[in-house]
């Protein structure tokens, strides 16, 4: 809300048509596929302590190349197409512009809710099946320790 307030008075952003409770159901159902690959990308540090950060970021930029956050997923060249539709990001900007610029319901932004939903069901267990898996492996090869 803070960051949309500050955007409001930079940009002169008129909210005036804007479905407020549809954005705010867009981005509570979002929260579970990005939750679920925030687990699984911080699986990467504890697979190669010394890389896993950098490849974290890299794999950041990626989803965000493939959103549609700084071009149409139309443009995109195929493979990133083919990102952008497994790729929940692509779906919560979707429908935060469906809510906010165009002001649609809950009701027509449902093709990008269904989406959405699925990918929780499926991302958060993913990702702490996958994180646990991890977690054993690097306390078996002792790769937690750290010093200094």
């Amino acid at each position: 809300m803070i960051v949309l307030l500050i955007a409001m008075l930079l940009f002169h952003l008129d909210l005036a048509h804007a479905n407020l409770v549809t954005a705010v159901i867009v981005l509570a159902v979002s929260t579970f596929p990005l939750m679920g690959l925030g687990i699984l990308a911080s699986v990467l540090p504890l697979l190669s302590p010394e890389r896993g950060e950098q490849m974290t970021v890299a794999v950041q930029g990626v989803l965000l190349l493939a959103s549609g956050v700084y071009y149409p997923v139309s443009v995109l060249p195929g493979p990133l197409q083919a990102l952008a539709s497994v790729n929940p990001l692509t779906y919560t900007l979707e429908g935060m512009r469906a809510a906010l610029i165009s002001g649609r319901g809950a009701g027509a932004v449902w093709p990008e809710l269904a989406p959405l939903v699925l990918m929780g069901f499926v991302l958060v267990p993913l990702g702490l099946a996958v994180f646990g898996w991890a977690e054993r492996r690097a306390k078996r090869l002792g790769l937690l320790k750290r010093s200094g």
